[in-house]
């Protein structure tokens, strides 16, 4: 079969998301304590932030950040958190069995997230918590009255409203490794009843409930919550030393979003066609099993990103909001050491895509060889096979005021280039740039002391409403062409 691909940048599909570029915070390993933040390091500000990393997180344009959890939540009391830092109670953790010195807490995370110009989402403690908690810690956020909770913001420096928007009720709770874990039917109650009177208090709200690859968790909480959730989540983590294996579950995601997406249409939900997707936690994982999870990002593991990244765009109606899990160290897009830090090949993904794609997907098509694939899901062990598994892949988006064009194409084929007609419809002569992020080899990884192993490179081109591109093996190319 011959390749090709074939773009009208004329015929436009639907807006884009800026949510699905979204990024995660927990308090695990070096994600927080030695990545966002480092108190006494002279890489950090006065607050704490240590400065490198919010460079480098500016640079993604962070949208929407996700905290406190994950598994930390289920044990988090927020309430230690805030105050004063050095009368703050050290607790012990038990998702992540460490200590917690509770010196990042809510003031700090929404502050972070202002610095950023991220949107916070926040995820409310569903394990050891309670209704009455998790109400408080939403006044105490958005409480605009003269009640206990806003005036104790108030007190500690913030007079007006944080107005957090996205709320989690709970997370994971389906599993036993979650503190407090539950059944379908005890959670979708407690969903319900969280959602409602959170919403009672403030109903500007957006609420979103624990979903996961169960069908009849799923519909459980659709059927019973879906009159006040706005959204059902759904967590996805791959990986394997094999290189197909790995970037060929871009589409077994699809397929498990589509599946979630299904359910919501069968629901008895009388909101369910309001109801959508939040992928708050996805990503590469399956080297490291210790407390830290600082797991070696290679060249693979960012195809990947990009694939999940170009497949977003296309669903973003479906699945608005995605959270990369986790931003700094711990599965971390970002690395920190003591004196500095490097870009891992999942970050150049997020800097590939997020700075050369538009807000409006318009109409591509594709002609690819395919393949098949047999492997084994990292976390459950259920092997699965995806037939038909596309060697090329693209994507294309054009910029809100509709002058910028970007086409973006994944080469999956790891032995050789693919030499690749692209037709797009009434483009003309045009002078483009193309944004390229491959490396020498798909294990080829960056570090401290080989910083740009895996990088960026840009080539100057000429395009016209038919043009050949070459796409190097095992990469991801953005086509960025001003538009008349």
């Amino acid at each position: 079969m011959a390749y090709g691909i074939m773009v009208n940048p004329r015929k436009v599909l639907k807006p884009v998301s800026r949510y699905i570029y979204g990024h995660f915070t927990e308090h695990l390993g070096r994600c927080i304590y030695g990545g966002i933040y480092e108190e006494g390091s002279p890489l950090s500000d006065e607050r704490g932030f240590r400065k490198d990393v919010l460079e480098a997180v500016k640079r993604i344009k962070v949208p929407i950040l996700r905290w406190p959890g994950g598994n930390f939540v289920s044990n988090y009391h927020w309430e230690d958190g805030i105050g004063p830092k050095d009368q703050r109670p050290v607790r012990f953790d038990l998702a992540w069995q460490q200590e917690e010195t509770n010196r990042f807490g809510t003031d700090e995370f929404i502050e972070y997230c202002r610095e950023i110009g991220a949107e916070p989402y926040i995820c409310v403690n569903l394990g050891t918590g309670t209704l009455d908690e998790a109400l408080h810690w939403l006044e105490y956020c958005n409480g605009k009255g003269n009640t206990y909770y806003a005036n104790l913001r108030r007190k500690y420096g913030h007079p007006e409203p944080y107005n957090v928007k996205f709320w989690g009720i709970g997370n994971e709770m389906y599993g036993e490794w979650q503190v407090g874990h539950m059944t379908a039917d005890e959670y979708a109650r407690a969903a319900k009843e969280y959602a409602k009177w959170m919403k009672v208090f403030d109903p500007s709200i957006k609420t979103i409930a624990v979903g996961c690859d169960d069908p009849e968790w799923n519909l459980k909480v659709l059927n019973v919550a879906g009159g006040v959730i706005d959204y059902i989540s759904y967590h996805f983590y791959t990986g394997s030393e094999d290189y197909y294996q790995t970037v060929s579950t871009v589409y077994l995601l699809k397929e498990r979003l589509m599946g979630v997406k299904k359910l919501i249409d069968m629901s008895s939900a009388p909101r369910k066609g309001e109801i959508k997707i939040v992928l708050d936690e996805w990503n590469v994982w399956y080297r490291v099993m210790d407390n830290k999870l600082e797991e070696p990002y290679d060249l693979k593991d960012g195809i990947f990103a990009c694939g999940v990244l170009l497949l977003l765009q296309r669903m973003s109606d479906i699945v608005p909001i995605a959270n990369l899990a986790q931003l700094v160290n711990a599965l971390g897009a970002i690395h920190t050491e003591k004196n500095g830090l490097y870009l891992t090949p999942v970050y150049k993904a997020f800097e590939l895509i997020v700075n050369h794609s538009g807000e409006k997907l318009v109409e591509t098509r594709v002609e690819t060889e395919t393949y098949d694939v047999e492997g084994v899901m990292f976390f459950a062990k259920i092997p699965f096979s995806i037939t038909n598994v596309p060697y090329l892949d693209a994507t294309a988006t054009i910029s809100e005021d509709g002058k910028r064009l970007y086409i973006g194409v994944v080469n999956y084929k790891k032995e050789e280039e693919i030499r690749c007609p692209v037709k797009v419809e009434g483009l003309g002569r045009k002078e483009a740039k193309a944004f390229i992020l491959t490396g020498s080899s798909v294990d080829a990884k960056n570090t401290m002391e080989r910083p740009n192993v895996v990088d960026i490179t840009v080539e100057n081109l000429t395009v016209d409403s038919e043009f050949v591109y070459t796409f190097r093996p095992f990469s991801c190319t953005v086509i960025e062409v001003e538009l008349s």
